[in-house]
């Protein structure tokens, strides 16, 4: 029932959004929250997590 349903449910679902947001949605310019950690750093403390399994809470 579902796979037959899916088809029509989700362009009327899409286009509901698209009317109550006005527009596609778009995040704007410099929008999210500011890095602490350089790139580098990221990666590394990443690689770090990864192989150690270390929680985040105990990374910087």
């Amino acid at each position: 029932m579902l796979e037959e349903l899916a088809p029509k449910w989700q362009p009327a679902h899409k286009s509901a959004l698209r009317e109550r947001r006005r527009g596609d949605w778009r995040r704007a310019a410099a929008a999210g929250c500011e890095q602490k950690l350089v790139f580098t750093d990221r990666v590394l403390v990443t690689l770090v997590h990864l192989r150690l399994g270390l929680p985040h809470a105990a990374l910087p």
